[in-house]
């Protein structure tokens, strides 16, 4: 029995999408280099060697990478079940982040839990539980009388609250980018016009509400609204980043050689970390990685789209949503088309929860993907 279960996983495994597998891991070699190359200085002046941060990172990539491929493994009709206990482990520790003691605050924010060894940040769980469970609950209820209407009843409380939980941390970045997962996947599932449009409606109350009582989101928005009308008006960490690109030219300054990401660009190896990247390796560089992602993403919803089975189409659709959607946000907050953000780019930035969360989420993505290629074999 244990040689069968091994057997199946090894097939399970060799059914997984060879491209994305491959384009996810040259950004994570890309994360690597640019990693390596934004805190070697850093490293050596706090720690005395040059490695410090860069292996912490690589056990972050193995250890993802290994919970990544086992989310891979999962078979398809075993999600739904996991759908309800996920969601309400993500409920619960966003709750024990605002418990003194057990949440961590930096710059103002208390996202993180203390784990002795290290330090995790809930809000990530949720950028593949909520489209795992809003896929669950929508194709348990889909052939049901008043079906849609019963999604949403038993759907929106659950999401506003986790929303919620990930707002008052406060991380609006994150709760906008949960919110537009959510609601592309109401709008894919072909929900009635007038429920869109009601939450659409919600949406744009909460963030006018959030602009009015929050001086944090209310300052981000006006600054970068400033910057609009007049670029001369630039914030100090999008003046560094513009600074850091524009220093890289064509081709770039080399590995290590771009000291700005060294003196003066905030988060680096974390946020900005695109910048780091175009100050090394160019305009040629950066247009690379967004090239990558674009493929990706494109690919994934591709085939995601394509799959036969309601549920894992939704699935699919949400979870390359959720990735395309953190890689949009991330760039273009470096480029200066967004407010800045606390978005890391996927598979680059430093930072063991939110790779662990973007493995997780490829991993489930590859799983229902491989259920189309599974689905042309019987």
């Amino acid at each position: 029995m244990a040689l069968a279960r091994s057997d199946s996983i090894s097939r399970r495994l060799m059914g997984l999408d060879g491209v994305i597998l491959l384009l996810v891991g040259i950004l994570l070699a890309v994360g690597i280099i640019t990693v390596f190359s934004a805190t070697m200085l850093r490293s050596a002046n706090d720690y005395g060697t040059p490695y410090y941060y860069i292996v912490r990172h690589g056990i972050s990539v193995v250890f993802a990478l290994l919970i990544g491929l086992a989310a891979a493994t999962v078979r398809l009709e075993t999600l739904p079940r996991l759908s309800w206990p996920l969601i309400l482990l993500t409920i619960v520790l966003l709750a024990l982040v605002k418990v003194p003691g057990v949440g961590v605050t930096h710059r103002g924010a208390t996202r993180w839990l203390d784990l002795y060894y290290f330090t995790f940040q809930p809000s990530e769980l949720a950028k593949f539980t909520l489209p795992l469970f809003l896929a669950s609950m929508i194709c348990a209820q889909q052939n049901k009388r008043h079906g849609s209407a019963r999604v949403l009843t038993i759907t929106l409380p659950v999401v506003f609250l986790v929303l919620f939980l990930v707002a008052i941390e406060p991380d609006y970045s994150t709760t906008g980018l949960l919110a537009l997962v959510c609601g592309s996947i109401y709008f894919v599932a072909q929900k009635r016009l007038r429920h869109i449009g009601a939450l659409a409606a919600l949406a744009l109350s909460a963030a006018a509400c959030a602009y009015y009582y929050s001086h944090h989101f209310k300052d981000r928005v006006d600054g970068f609204a400033f910057y609009l009308l007049d670029p001369t008006n630039i914030s100090w960490h999008l003046k560094q980043a513009f600074t850091a690109m524009g220093s890289g030219g064509l081709f770039g300054m080399g590995l290590g050689k771009g000291m700005q990401k060294h003196l003066l660009l905030a988060e680096s190896f974390n946020d900005f970390a695109f910048a780091s990247l175009a100050e090394d390796g160019g305009f040629v560089a950066a247009v690379i990685v967004i090239a990558l992602f674009l493929t990706l993403t494109s690919r994934a919803l591709m085939l995601s789209m394509s799959l036969d089975i309601h549920f894992a189409r939704l699935l699919g659709f949400g979870l390359a949503t959720s990735l395309g959607l953190q890689s949009f946000m991330n760039i273009a907050v470096v480029l200066g088309l967004m407010p800045t953000t606390g978005i890391s780019l996927p598979f680059v930035s430093y930072g063991g929860s939110g790779l662990l969360a973007n493995m997780i989420t490829v991993g489930l993505l590859l799983s229902v993907i491989r259920s189309r290629a599974e689905g042309k074999r019987k």
